[in-house]
């Protein structure tokens, strides 16, 4: 029997243009290496990226003031479909992109009856029954997707040949012929990391991200994303990465990441790379070993690590190996100046260590940026006042930019199931887009000791605080904010605003009015 035909759906992604921050849809990593294992494996596919076929197309968010869909409209997603799709996958990393992919599904659902929906990503895997029980999805593929999309493929062959379908296959949930929930349990890993395939970017139209610089770094050159380890060993309550990726840290080969590097600058002019990783630096060999490979290459590239990672290998040695090998921007995540709240959310942080790896950062010539979140359960005014401690300390020890954001409960976390127990959540659409609306006023607070008011006034004193000492004790620093609005290179966080605010939202609206989509289309 024929293999059945896959189509891998990446869904329109949300834009705002806060005050405080922008936020913008980047490449869709996982889409392309589910993409790469299926082309591995010779099996039939097609990919629909909303966003990148669809970047220059910008509609409202229906009653989300401040929001924007970029990309496709649902139509025009429909219209995509092979009228041969067998399996339809959407993918959705973030809870905030869940209504726009349900309602997506539900779209497909009505022009394809007799085909399977399949939803991945950090979303499902955290609310599958929620999933299956308010959508058209028929499968959630638990956990990493690589390990599974195979298995799937196969059980619905059998399925066609009469067999039984999901009952064997380990890494999905579903519900049964009696509507009875079912949950296989994670995917047992079944080849090294080193041995999946790479993503599959020439099924995506990458360069259309690569060209306007759409990715979550600052522009510092022609970037692409990296994934070069898998998965964080920690179990901080307010992560959901234990449920997703499991406590396991399990890097790749650096001759292999490296590989990887020198082909997407042959292949595409990158000159820069965003790291993925939700915490690269784990073991001081290999951060070593992969800076000595960079080095001995002499490729000429800049990379950076935008998402945050530890600070506890990071010593000069490896900072002067780090810089010496393109590493340029780097984010540190302290989430709080208060040892007790790091102690409340299982962050395993020595505040004083931390300070210590930022002078080393500092000193050794890199862009700093550090991540703070306030108000989770338990916080205090109390403890508001000694992050807003820390923020001043890293403002006059140097660092560049700073990002504090108000705590919302991530699904699939441990907090998220705790409060989610007390029964103080509701798993509506005004809660899956609430960290959308995490810069502002509209977030509810979950601290009992706090309002929402005054987190709000909170995250504001903290940025003041940290960016009036900032350019009081280095006032040069301005000229970094007028650098990036003229020629659009970025070198910190604060640029990269500044940028965002001035010539990319600019842009933005003209692109709106000159892409506009017509009436009686919904962008959703």
């Amino acid at each position: 029997m024929a293999s059945p035909r896959v189509v891998l759906i990446a869904p329109p992604g949300i834009k705002t243009f806060s005050s405080i921050q922008m936020q913008t849809p980047n490449p869709p990593l996982g889409v392309a290496y589910i993409a790469g294992v299926l082309k591995a494996a010779g099996l039939p596919y097609r990919v629909i990226d909303a966003v990148g076929e669809g970047i220059a197309q910008i509609t409202d968010y229906e009653s989300r003031a401040g929001m924007k869909i970029q990309g496709l409209t649902r139509e025009q997603i429909l219209e995509r479909i092979p009228a041969d799709a067998d399996i339809i996958g959407f993918s959705c990393m973030f809870s905030t992109l869940w209504p726009i992919t349900r309602d997506l599904a539900a779209a497909v659902r009505a022009r394809f009856p007799d085909a399977l929906l399949v939803l991945g990503g950090e979303h499902g895997t955290a609310v599958a029954e929620n999933v299956l029980r308010t959508s058209a999805v028929d499968l959630v593929v638990l956990g990493e997707g690589t390990e599974t999309i195979l298995d799937v493929v196969a059980a619905w062959r059998a399925r066609a040949s009469g067999g039984e379908p999901w009952g064997g296959v380990k890494g999905v949930a579903y519900l049964d012929a009696s509507g009875a929930f079912r949950d296989n349990g994670l995917s047992p890993r079944k080849r090294a990391v080193d041995d999946i395939p790479l993503p599959d970017w020439d099924s995506i139209p990458i360069r259309e991200y690569i060209d306007r610089h759409q990715i979550n770094g600052a522009n510092i050159g022609r970037s692409m994303p990296l994934l070069a380890t898998w998965g964080c060993p920690y179990q901080c309550t307010f992560c959901s990465n234990p449920g997703m990726w499991t406590t396991a840290w399990i890097p790749r080969s650096p001759k292999l990441v490296a590989d990887e590097m020198e082909l997407y600058k042959k292949k595409y002019g990158v000159t820069n790379f965003d790291f993925q990783d939700l915490t690269a630096m784990i073991k001081r060999s290999w951060i070593i070993a992969f800076c000595d490979e960079l080095i001995a290459r002499r490729l000429g590239v800049t990379w950076q690590l935008p998402s945050g990672t530890r600070a506890e290998v990071f010593d000069r040695e490896v900072s002067e190996k780090l810089y010496a090998a393109g590493l340029r921007l780097l984010s540190f995540a302290p989430e709080s100046g208060s040892p007790a709240m790091l102690k409340l959310v299982r962050k395993q942080v020595d505040l004083d260590k931390m300070l210590a790896s930022m002078r080393i950062a500092l000193r050794a010539g890199f862009k700093l940026s550090c991540f703070l979140v306030i108000g989770f359960p338990g916080e205090t005014k109390e403890t508001l006042r000694e992050t807003t401690s820390l923020v001043r300390k890293m403002a006059l020890l140097g660092v560049h930019d700073v990002v504090v954001s108000k705590f919302v409960p991530y699904p699939g976390s441990k907090l998220f199931k705790d409060l989610q127990a007390a029964g103080r959540l509701k798993l509506d659409d005004d809660f899956f887009i609430m960290p959308m609306e995490f810069y502002t006023s509209k977030a509810p607070s979950f601290a009992d000791g706090v309002s929402s008011r005054r987190l709000y006034l909170s995250m504001l004193w903290m940025f003041f605080n940290f960016y009036a000492l900032s350019l009081l004790t280095r006032p040069w620093r301005l000229l970094e904010i007028l650098t990036a609005v003229l020629t659009g290179r970025e070198e910190t966080r604060f640029a990269k605003w500044a940028n965002d605010m001035v010539v990319v939202r600019r842009k933005w609206k003209r692109q709106e009015r000159e892409a506009a989509v017509p009436a009686g289309r919904s962008a959703r």
